[in-house]
This record gives C-alpha cells, structure tokens and sequence, in this order.
C-alpha cells in the first residue's frame, strides 16, 4: 500500500513542478490567463501537501508502525481525504486564490491530518527509541504549525489579507511546517533506517541535538517576521535560535561522523548518496542561517527575493526530498531498476542544482548592484524543464518495475 501511496505523491510532486515551471515562464513572456499570486498558492501547497505531506505520510506509516495496522482501512481512506482535498486546492487556488473553495480544502486537508496524528501517536510502539522520539515530535510540530490556518479566515474576513499579521501567519505556517515537521520527520526515518541496520548511536548526544534543535524552531521564527518588526529584540531572538542550531547540527555531525563506516557498510548505492546530499543541504541551510546574525545580511536575506526563493527549494527540494527519495530507495519504496528511473533522477538532480546556482548567483548579484545575469529568466526557465522532466521519467519508471515490498522499514 506504501509503494501505491508513494507513487501518487510522485505524481503531485510532478504537477508542483509543472505549476512552477509555469510561473518561471510567466518571467519569459506574458501568460494572459494567469494570476500569477493564485496560481502560486497553488503551487506551494501542491508541493507541500500532495507532494512532501503524503509521502512523509506513507513513509511513516510504512516505517513506524505494526504491519496490522499499516493495513488498516483507516489510513487508506485518509489518505484518500488527503489527496481529494489536495485536487481540490489545485484547482481552486489557481482560479480564486485564499477563496472559499480554496480555505474549505485547506480545512479538510488540515482536519486530515489531525485524524492521522492522533491514530498514528496511538498506534505508534512506544519503545523509547530515539527515532520515535522525533517522529512524535515532527507530528506535533505539524499540528502547532496549522494554528496559523485556523486563524487566516479570519484575518480575510477582517479585511487584513496583505497585510503583516497575514503574511506573519503565512510565515508562522510555512516555517513550522519547513523547520518542525518535515525536518523532524526526515529525521525520525534517518534514525530509524540506522535503528533497522543495527547501527547504535550515542544516546547523549543525540538527545541534546534533538533538544538544541526543537527549541531553536521556536526562536528562529524570528527572522520570518523581522521583515515587518526589524526590532533589535527580533534580531536577537533569531541569533539566539541560530546559536542553537549550530550547536545542534555540530552534535549532528558528531553523531553521523562515529556512524559513517557502518552506514557504508550497510547501505550504499543512490540511496546513500542522495541521503549525502540531503545532509549536505541541511549543513548548508544552517551555514546560511548561521549568517544572517549579522543584521545587515538578515535584511538582505529576506528583501531579495531570489535569496528566498533559493533559500526555500534547498530545504523543499535539496534536504526533505532528496532524503525522501534516498530513504525510499533503501527501503524498497522506490525502485531504481530501470534506465527510465535513473535518468529520471538525474534530470531532477541536474534541475535543481543548476536553478540554485542561477537562483543565488542572481541573488548575490542584485546584492551588489550588478544587475542581471545575461539571459537570466530564459536560463532559468530552461534549466527548469529538466525538473518536471525528471519527475515524469521516475514516475513512468515506478509504473514499469516498481520494487516488491521490502522487509525493511
């Protein structure tokens, strides 16, 4: 059922990047039919909730729980609320945006997946391990992160949309969900794939990494609002999140480093490799953070919007989903049999480091007032294609050798 589940999620992340190519185009030439701000809205929330919500879905259900239970009509059928709802924001944001068809969605979607967490959390063993340990906490970030939704209506009808208590929201959800849930939940499958392998960690240290990096979620919230609070005090609460991050990835570090030879060892191939380069994205996020303490370049951070957008596709596309589709490999989720699969996943890689590269190159450029790079939006719409591309090509591969279920989380 995982595997079915996980193919579907394939596919959403397909439509995501056809969304997104789309609206790159709309930088080459004029799309007269296109509202640019609603069909971005649906974009995003293709991507998180069809694309990185259903497959963290099926991946932890595969993963963390009894073999009974992962059968159970219940998870099938909210799955299926999920991904209805998920149609329905596609169609309905692109045409109304933050309307009433779109919120109603947005609603089901959410309710969903209070449903999932409360089942999940009950059914999940409680053994004390440390992968369980994160896994709860990336559900419970998730629904903290949805207080922002509940609250948006409101703020629409209040005649606020545009306003900085709306797009503060929008932050409160987006960052939640980015730096709580999905990250948390990437980690609680990382430990468990070392926990199936028999690779031990440090319980120590990976408790204070864990603590480290739960409590600076909170305060690195900060900067998503300095924007409209540039406040010495706001700035001080994201250095001292920053702070803890860095503490807790250096304890990361100490923790994957004492487990890399048995991590070769027992795994290898893609799978490995894209949970490397996931990893090294992580670090990257956190070197990036690291230097937005200094004002000044925490201004530039969030004014200039190739930053952002770069910023946003490392976490999405370069750690949660190639750690996605790393862990998917190595547990048989994912086949890589076929030449269609692998060239498939060649062209997404090749996508996405080329559009990061254009994307803060740009970036750094405005932000010595050099202007644009030669061909910029056609350059980028071009190197675009190779994404969408890619995911279709690792999609048709799945429909032709997709894997038997594996034994294995």
């Amino acid at each position: 059922m995982a595997e079915r589940w996980f193919r579907i999620a394939l596919l959403n992340f397909f439509v995501a990047a056809v969304m997104g190519l789309i609206l790159r185009y709309a930088f080459v030439e004029e799309i007269s039919w296109l509202k640019f701000r609603h069909f971005l809205h649906g974009h995003s929330h293709v991507a998180m909730l069809g694309w990185l919500y259903l497959a963290l879905y099926a991946l932890l259900v595969r993963s963390f729980l009894p073999e009974p239970a992962q059968h159970s009509r219940f998870y099938r059928n909210n799955f299926i609320v999920a991904q209805a709802s998920v149609v329905g924001m596609l169609i309905a944001f692109p045409i109304q945006g933050y309307g009433p068809w779109a919120i109603a969605f947005s609603t089901i979607h959410g309710l969903a997946s209070y449903f999932f967490a409360y089942r999940f959390l009950k059914e999940m063993p409680r053994d004390g391990s440390v992968s369980g340990l994160f896994a709860r906490a990336a559900l419970l970030f998730m629904v903290f992160s949805t207080l922002a939704l509940w609250a948006m209506p409101a703020i629409i009808i209040a005649g606020q949309q545009g306003s900085a208590i709306y797009y503060m929201s929008v932050q409160f959800y987006l960052h939640f969900q980015f730096n709580g849930w999905f990250a948390f939940a990437v980690l609680g499958l990382f430990f468990k794939l070392l926990e199936t392998r028999d690779i031990l960690v440090d319980i120590r240290p990976t408790l204070h990494f864990f603590r480290l990096l739960a409590i600076s979620v909170f305060f690195t919230y900060a900067l998503a609002v300095a924007w409209a609070e540039p406040l010495p005090a706001v700035f001080a609460a994201n250095s001292l999140g920053v702070g803890l991050q860095l503490a807790a990835a250096v304890f990361f570090v100490h923790i994957v480093m004492k487990s890399h030879a048995k991590l070769h060892q027992h795994l290898g191939g893609w799978g490995l490799a894209l949970i490397k380069i996931a990893f090294a994205c992580f670090a990257l996020k956190v070197l990036i953070q690291t230097a937005v303490i200094i004002p000044h370049i925490a201004t530039v951070a969030y004014t200039v919007r190739n930053f952002v957008i770069g910023f946003i596709h490392l976490v999405l596309l370069g750690v949660i989903t190639q750690f996605i589709l790393g862990y998917s490999i190595l547990n048989g989720t994912l086949a890589l049999r076929s030449a269609l699969s692998r060239l498939g996943l060649w062209l997404l890689l090749a996508g996405f480091f080329a559009s990061e590269l254009l994307l803060f190159l740009q970036g750094t450029l405005f932000w010595a007032a050099m202007g644009f790079l030669p061909w910029y939006y056609e350059s980028l719409f071009a190197v675009s294609i190779l994404m969408p591309a890619g995911i279709l090509l690792l999609w048709m591969g799945q429909q032709r050798d997709a894997a038997p279920p594996a034994s294995l989380p």
